[in-house]
């Protein structure tokens, strides 16, 4: 339906202040059907040449070649209905010579304009020359008009054919269909899985639509991407399609997802170049996957040959993917270039796709340099204008350095490794990031919001209240855009199914989303700033501005919306500091130790060589068990480590209620199938890690992990850190809860798996904003 709408520059319309350009016409739908012109009649070696002041591309190279099938696919289907006229015209001319050769030439007859004109026996009048060539392009007006849709230069400054524009439309939802719904339903698919109980509680209600439902159609109707790419007409689908399908697979547990997914996301890169906004989210989280040991066998490679094994595979499938894409331009260099192979041509491309002579930002976009120029800071006038590319770059950098730090780690964590976990957190990770990159960077446009928006609107089982006012504000954002394109009924209509849509089919209760804690600030920020979007709403229709202020209403669109996408990017960067600290698995002290090893391997290479066998899972267990006890030993505290006693460690060993409950359901939470020889020892619960297994099952003298305190000691500080356990030196513990009292009541603790009890103080403690009793806490 919103296809239906105008699209950008339609009748060379730029808005109710804005005047034609006499050497332009129209807007983004005539850059696009420009590009699949000149990409199917010219040679490659001219795409980025031609006409530069008409619509030049300047776009990636995907972009082109998919152009150049568009192109292609539209002047071949006209030229099939020319031939299928042609055949007729043929069949037309044979009747009419034989019908001369009978007629009676008595009845030929002299038009005023000296034209021969035959009637037939029965006296009617058979149609002059110009008249027949006047009905048959007349006749060929249906898909000709594809085909001249494509038509070089004769198509420029005003082609507006209907079924040019289905034709164009057409392609937008195609792409879309193909690439990026096929994403969501596919990370829709992992992510409900794992939100297994949203599931069951929707599915077992009275609704007819499910959780699944929902979450599509929350991702799927976004205002912004649809007013955007098919409404105002771009394919921004397309590229951020092929940046969630790369976060799909770089998540799966084998490597071999991260190169599938490094080569698609390198696809989108190159088919549109805002993808870089995602870049730093891919490689740092690539990152620490090439650091990061899926096989725990004992047979296994040194740890810096396994790094450069996957560093090396990821950047030969990225060098081969640009490769592919880029190097036609240089094989085939312009005619008047004598050599054969010329780097001309990709200098070419790369000063279209990054013209850093265009400014700062691209009229008013809502980030922090657009509200910094505006008056009395004016920015621009106190910088210079060669530093301030420099400027961005810096703050940029700082603010992307978080999420890409905890990216990092949780790439790089061995521990039961969760593939859908690491898909929200790269999530997460992209909102974030490109959000940093929407403020702080140079030359922005105000639809790069949309890279923010994408990822975001396949979180909303974590936060669906901040998923839906994200959504509204990024729709908002756009409003001064979507003006001049005349699509403001679209952009209500939208935002009022959008909000309808999940009003009416949301789950009852998303207890999912503890991210974002129901408080009252949380929800009085929200009004509020929606009521002053709805304010500015009305002030722009019943207000004029003044005369020497007549962007007015733009610079307050842009400021208030700079505000609160500033806003935005605190909540990421919030929302993921409580994931990683929470519900993500932390590094403990042996995998530090070895990641720390890692590192010098990479740096003193020749010294790791002689030091190979300390990389062995056998040595470096038995290494570290000897490190644990000398700094038992030698630290002369007793809150350095807590070594259980036999008390607690026969204690320990009693199954809990809930376990005895899963061994009578057969659904056993331990792993009860002991063998001979340690029958005698509880074996440990799932979600340890594969280190302390093998330390436990090596050998019977050897005791398991957890009977030394190894896996208390992260349990200790996760309590710590969420108030629950108070810090072992701490003063004034008479009445808290400290290590003794906790682990004298629920020994058990000393080998439930940490992650079980973090995910549980999560669940609890999480929703609580008031201080519990030790009580309720210990229970």
């Amino acid at each position: 339906l919103v296809g239906f709408q105008p699209h950008s520059g339609q009748d060379d319309y730029q808005g109710p202040k804005g005047r034609p350009s006499p050497h332009k016409y129209g807007g983004d739908y005539e850059a696009q059907r420009h590009w699949m012109e000149i990409t199917y009649h010219l040679p490659i070696s001219e795409w980025y040449w031609h006409s530069l002041e008409y619509w030049g591309l300047d776009y990636p190279p995907l972009t082109a070649y998919v152009s150049w099938v568009c192109g292609f696919v539209a002047h071949n289907v006209g030229s099939l209905h020319d031939k299928m006229m042609l055949e007729n015209d043929s069949d037309d001319a044979d009747t009419n010579i034989t019908h001369t050769d009978t007629s009676d030439y008595d009845n030929v007859c002299q038009t005023d304009d000296d034209v021969e004109c035959i009637l037939d026996d029965d006296a009617e009048y058979i149609q002059s020359t110009s008249e027949k060539e006047q009905q048959i392009d007349e006749q060929r007006g249906g898909l000709k008009a594809i085909k001249d849709l494509v038509a070089l230069h004769s198509s420029r400054f005003g082609y507006e054919d209907a079924l040019g524009k289905m034709y164009m439309r057409f392609t937008v939802l195609l792409l879309d269909l193909l690439v990026y719904m096929s994403a969501v339903i596919a990370i829709a698919k992992r992510l409900i899985d794992t939100k297994s109980s949203f599931q069951k509680e929707s599915s077992s209600s009275n609704s007819i639509v499910t959780t699944s439902d929902w979450f599509l159609l929350t991702a799927l109707t976004q205002p912004a991407l649809l007013l955007t790419d098919h409404g105002h007409f771009q394919y921004n689908t397309t590229s951020l399609g092929l940046a969630l399908w790369s976060f799909y697979f770089m998540t799966q547990t084998s490597f071999v997802g991260c190169v599938i997914g490094s080569v698609l996301f390198s696809l989108a890169l190159n088919f549109k170049q805002m993808e870089l906004y995602h870049a730093p989210a891919v490689f740092a989280y690539l990152l620490g996957r090439c650091f990061c040991n899926e096989n725990y066998t004992k047979q296994q490679q040194s740890s810096g040959m396994n790094f450069f094994g996957k560093f090396c595979a990821l950047g030969v499938s990225v060098i081969l993917t640009f490769a592919v894409l880029w190097l036609p331009f240089a094989i085939y260099p312009r005619a008047s270039l004598s050599t054969k192979f010329h780097l001309d041509g990709i200098s070419q491309v790369l000063k279209r796709l990054f013209p850093f002579q265009r400014g700062l930002f691209e009229d008013k976009v809502a980030n922090i340099w657009f509200s910094l120029s505006v008056k009395p800071l004016s920015i621009r006038s106190r910088i210079s204008p060669d530093l301030l590319p420099l400027a961005a770059l810096l703050l940029t950098l700082v603010m992307i350095l978080p999420a890409c730090f905890m990216l990092y780690r949780v790439g790089q964590r061995n521990t039961h490794y969760s593939p859908k976990k690491n898909l929200e957190f790269l999530l997460w990770g992209s909102v974030s990031i490109s959000l940093a990159f929407f403020l702080a960077s140079f030359q922005v446009h105000e639809k790069g919001i949309l890279i923010s928006l994408a990822p975001l609107s396949l979180l909303a089982l974590d936060a669906n209240g901040f998923v839906i006012w994200f959504s509204t504000v990024a729709t908002w954002s756009l409003w001064p855009l979507l003006v001049i394109d005349r699509l403001c009924e679209a952009y209500v209509c939208c935002l009022v199914i959008f909000l309808c849509i999940n009003a009416m089919t949301r789950p009852t209760q998303l207890s999912g989303e503890v991210i974002f804690l129901r408080s009252n600030l949380a929800t009085v920020a929200a009004v509020l700033s929606l009521a002053a979007m709805l304010c500015l709403h009305l002030a722009e229709w019943r207000l004029v501005p003044p005369s020497h202020l007549p962007d007015l209403f733009p610079v307050l669109w842009s400021l208030l919306g700079c505000g609160l996408f500033c806003i935005s990017y605190l909540a990421t960067i919030w929302a993921m500091s409580m994931k990683y600290n929470t519900t993500s698995t932390k590094l403990n002290t042996h995998s530090r130790q070895r990641s720390w090893r890692k590192f010098f391997f990479l740096s003193y290479f020749g010294i790791v060589a002689t030091l190979g066998e300390a990389f062995s899972p056998s040595t470096h267990q038995t290494m570290h068990r000897g490190v644990s006890c000398c700094s038992c030993l030698s630290a002369g505290k007793e809150s350095d480590y807590f070594i259980p006693n036999s008390d607690h460690l026969e204690r320990a060993r009693v199954l809990l209620p809930w376990e005895e409950q899963s061994k009578k359901d057969s659904q056993p939470v331990l792993n009860l199938n002991l063998s001979a020889k340690n029958s005698d020892r509880l074996p440990l619960a799932d979600g340890l890690d594969d280190d302390a297994v093998a330390a436990c099952d090596e050998t019977n003298t050897t005791p398991c992990s957890w009977e030394d305190g190894k896996v208390w000691r992260e349990t200790e500080q996760a309590l710590v850190a969420f108030g629950i356990l108070v810090k072992h030196d701490s003063d004034n513990k008479s009445k808290e809860l400290t290590r003794e009292v906790i682990i004298d009541k629920v020994p058990q603790l000393l080998r439930l798996p940490t992650d079980q009890i973090v995910e549980s103080a999560s669940f609890f403690v999480g929703n609580s904003t008031e201080e519990l009793p030790n009580l309720v806490l210990l229970q």
